[in-house]
Parts: structure tokens; C-alpha cells; sequence
């Protein structure tokens, strides 16, 4: 019993605040339809006016993404010259060292 009196106390706090809910929206005759068509355009406007500053923060995500590609392919490519110059630096003093070697044996 105690539940039940709990469960009504509820149910009808929830339909006085529906109640109070469309009484202050609009006028006398407001039936569930109009109420529930009224709120549902404020919703889509308040969602087209959050699109925006999304699509603004997607549009700077992928200006960062792309500086931040070019810069690692320049730095990629800068790394591979490198690594290039170094290899053939390498191949020159081997090719010296074997020619002093065959020198020195001769």
C-alpha cells in the first residue's frame, strides 16, 4: 500500500509539472501535438546552431592535420637525404680503406 501511495504521489507531481509545463508555453487551447511539434523545432534550431561551431572545429582538426603531414614529409624527407649522404660518405671511405689496404699489402 505504502508503494502504491508513493507510485501516485509521483504519477501525479509529474503530470501537474506537464501541466504547468504548457500552460506557460502558449495559450489556453495547447493540445499534446502543438506541444510536442513547439519543442521539437526548438530542439532542431538549438542543434543547428550547435552544427556550426562543430564543423568549425572539425574544418581546424584538419587544417592541424595537414600542416602537421606536410611537416613530417618534409622532416621524412630531410631525414632521408641524411641518411643518403651518410650512406654514401660510408661507401667512399670503405672503398678508400680497401684501396689503402691493398696498397699497404703490395
Amino acid at each position: 500500500m505504502k508503494r502504491f501511495i508513493i507510485g501516485m504521489l509521483i504519477l501525479g507531481g509529474i503530470i501537474a509539472a506537464a501541466a504547468v509545463i504548457m500552460k506557460r508555453r502558449s495559450g489556453p487551447d495547447v493540445s499534446w501535438d502543438e506541444f510536442a511539434r513547439d519543442t521539437s523545432a526548438r530542439m532542431s534550431d538549438a542543434t543547428a546552431g550547435l552544427s556550426e561551431p562543430a564543423m568549425d572545429a572539425a574544418d581546424e582538426a584538419k587544417e592541424v592535420t595537414t600542416d602537421a603531414a606536410a611537416e613530417a614529409k618534409d622532416t621524412a624527407e630531410h631525414a632521408s637525404d641524411k641518411a643518403q649522404d651518410l650512406a654514401e660518405k660510408a661507401t667512399g671511405t670503405a672503398v678508400n680503406l680497401a684501396e689503402e689496404a691493398k696498397r699497404s699489402t703490395s
